[in-house]
């Protein structure tokens, strides 16, 4: 249905304060051609200015009746609907009107909310009409939950509301669910904690189905927004190159997608003629239409210099956008500059005004460049690879073996330091085995200086027999992700209840994704690969170092094909079976463990890997067809 088709149509959107209605609205208008915004009903009778000249609050509780009030709100109401074009776009359309009105009564009059909008409609019934013309009122709602929503609405208030303001709202919370219940309202959005973009995308989709002409806001394929802030040579396009060549994130430029927005619109001067708010909005159809476009799951905008564009930006993408200020010594930056420090100092003024260095209160990253390029590229990158990584509180599990010895080690190793401790391979598994298995513990520490990993770390006891390999990590290097494939796997499999044997109350341990161990596992394949080679150069090759790296060869290109593997045997037959190509028949690990002397068996181990490594340097083999 068009603005220009009949009947005439008024839209609404309803529910509690600080839901969001007024933000809604106008990136709605934005989408709905030919639509009038008619606003709240305030802007239509100019008593509300004259009530407002005085103490607005006592007369809405307290000075006024029930009858003037509702008179008032729903005769302002009908002067909105006398002057509204054939598409009208209301801030709380007659059923939210009168919610309000109801749970004013309830505290003026003391009544139940049943009996209140009684009262309410009652007194409608003899005040003027308002013309007729077809109605769609959608709710929202963060909850069906009469004392949440109210709760969650008064969350949100700038400023600390008196008793009487926190009774209104959750009685309004209450009134408009018997609305709901009496089917007063056309549509609920049930919103929990969805940012603006996702619930302006559910009520476009909604008016639509509902025969109503909104243009649809562009695909939605992006996972994330990097906002890069941050004062005048602060490194804001270093941080956003490394962004681009180092994670794959698509790099723009804000001034240059508003200029895009605004030639969209026709608009001249986007700066001038949007307020803050519909710059972030406006940005952020952009960047949709760039992701859709461009199949970009990942972009970078810079440079943000408006505190409000960007604190509104947060509110609309949610948890996918990420703020990120880069702060920096200003003499620092003075270094950095290629002009004068008067004119460096003139730009960081035009920036503070706008609000740039305010950027840093909501920021969620905030990274300090003064220093070296290197720990620029260091912080760039924990930042990148742990921005969405979850982390969990786990409980110790008991080891299937060696219980003993573990408990001792752990009692020889623990201090308030250590922050968690790991038995990881095969130790404290079924799948260890005699004679083969090496002891494995991953010690995560706040700090690991030179005296205590000499005098503790490097005294403890080794049963007869067993080699024992202890590796530490600090907390630091653990939160960034600064530790090697096999530990991203050590720390998947205690997400998984297999390998903690201690964890410090309150240390949650970080649970890199699939994605992440893949990636780290295949960035290795060259260090095991010439690690595997100089094992086969031996004149005696280790049996138990060459069978070790042939099911790590084969567990790293697995893990790629999908297959996360851990003990010998499964990672054998798995290889088997997806890769039959590389013939690889390697001697039974039973035969190995009983026999590692025996050279046939030796021989029949250095062949299979030999097969294994020529198959692997064939596996990404690509005919480059141009010179």
């Amino acid at each position: 249905m068009t603005a220009d088709a009949q009947p005439r149509l008024s839209v609404s959107l309803n529910g509690v304060d600080n839901i969001g209605k007024s933000t809604q609205l106008a990136w709605l208008h934005s989408g709905t051609p030919n639509a009038h915004l008619v606003g709240t009903v305030s802007a239509w009778d100019s008593r509300w200015r004259e009530v407002a000249k005085g103490d607005f609050a006592s007369w809405w509780f307290i000075n006024s009746t029930t009858a003037e009030h509702v008179a008032l709100v729903l005769g302002s109401h009908v002067a909105r609907r006398d002057g509204s074009g054939p598409l009208a776009l209301e801030d709380r359309g007659a059923p939210m009107l009168r919610a309000t009105c109801a749970a004013t009564a309830v505290l003026k009059e003391g009544l139940s909310p049943v009996k209140a909008l009684r009262l309410v409609e009652r007194i409608e019934a003899d005040l003027p009409v308002a013309a007729p013309r077809h109605e769609t009122h959608v709710l929202l709602r963060r909850s069906a939950d009469t004392t949440q929503e109210a709760a969650e609405a008064l969350r949100r208030e700038p400023q600390p509301v008196d008793g009487r303001y926190t009774a209104y709202q959750h009685t309004l919370a209450e009134v408009l669910s018997i609305q709901v219940n009496r089917g007063e309202y056309h549509a609920v959005l049930d919103l929990g904690f969805a940012p603006i973009l996702d619930v302006q995308c559910m009520l476009r989709a909604r008016l639509a189905a509902a025969g109503i002409t909104v243009e649809p806001l562009p695909g939605d394929v992006l996972n994330r927004l990097w906002v890069l802030g941050g004062l005048s040579e602060s490194g804001k396009s270093t941080v956003g190159d490394l962004l681009r060549h180092e994670h794959g994130v698509t790099r723009l430029k804000i001034g240059y997608l508003l200029d895009v927005a605004a030639m969209r619109a026709g608009v001249s001067d986007p700066y001038e003629e949007w307020s803050e708010y519909e710059q972030a909005q406006r940005l952020s159809e952009e960047v949709l239409r760039f992701a859709q476009a461009n199949k970009a799951r990942a972009i970078s905008v810079e440079s943000a210099h408006r505190f409000q564009s960007t604190s509104h930006l947060k509110r609309v993408w949610g948890q996918r956008c990420q703020v990120v200020f880069i702060d920096s010594d200003p003499s620092v930056r003075a270094q950095r500059a290629t002009e004068t420090k008067s004119q460096l100092r003139n730009r960081d003024a035009i920036k503070r005004e706008r609000g740039a260095a305010r950027i840093a209160d909501i920021a969620d990253h905030t990274i300090d460049n003064s220093g070296t390029l290197g720990a620029l590229k260091l912080a760039v990158n924990r930042m990148a690879l742990t921005v969405d990584l979850p982390r969990v509180g786990l409980h110790a599990s008991k080891p299937a073996t060696h219980s003993s010895w573990l408990e001792q080690a752990t009692e020889h190793l623990l201090d308030e330091e250590v922050a968690c401790m790991l038995a990881t391979g095969s130790t404290g598994t079924t799948s260890w085995r005699e004679g083969w298995s090496d002891l494995d513990l991953l010690l995560v520490r706040d700090t690991a200086p030179a005296a205590w990993l000499r005098d503790v770390a490097g005294c403890l006891p080794e049963p007869e027999g067993i080699k024992v390999g202890l590796s530490v990590f600090t907390t630091t290097d653990i939160d960034a992700l600064r530790v090697p494939p096999r530990v991203v796997q050590a720390l998947r499999r205690a997400a998984q209840g297999e390998g903690l044997l201690y964890r410090r109350a309150g240390y949650l341990l970080p649970v890199p994704n699939v994605a992440h161990g893949d990636r780290t596992s295949r960035g290795e394949l060259g260090l095991v690969v010439m690690t595997t080679r100089r094992l086969l150069a031996q004149p005696q090759p280790d049996v138990r170092a060459v069978h070790k790296h042939l099911v790590l060869l084969a567990k790293l290109v697995l893990r790629a094909d999908g297959h996360d593997l851990h003990t010998a045997d499964e990672v054998l037959t798995a290889w088997h079976s997806h890769h039959p190509a590389a013939e690889c028949t390697p001697p039974d690990l039973s035969d190995l463990i009983r026999h590692p002397t025996d050279p046939v068996l030796r021989d029949q181990l250095v062949e299979t890997t030999d097969r294994l490594l020529t198959y692997l340097d064939q596996l990404d083999h690509t005919e480059r067809t141009s010179r």
